[in-house]
């Protein structure tokens, strides 16, 4: 997942929560509006705390520059 570190900035841990409660809160709105009617809520969830891991996770941290080039 380079390719994707060197396009989003660092950014510290509590930087990552936020943008990953703030994803998991846009699925579950866009979920109720769209998908509802086909799909129950709570599979929106899941999906919304899937993908707010994954940035979690692989959101590149700001101690990391230093790491790679070493």
């Amino acid at each position: 997942m380079k390719s994707i570190s060197k396009v989003l900035p660092r950014m510290t841990t509590g930087d990552w929560i936020f943008w990953a409660v703030i994803a998991w809160l846009s699925v579950n709105l866009i979920w109720l509006g769209v998908v509802e009617q086909f799909v129950p809520l709570w599979v929106g969830y899941i999906v919304g705390l899937v993908i707010a891991v994954v940035i979690f996770k692989y959101g590149p941290r700001v101690g990391e520059e230093e790491e790679e080039e070493e």
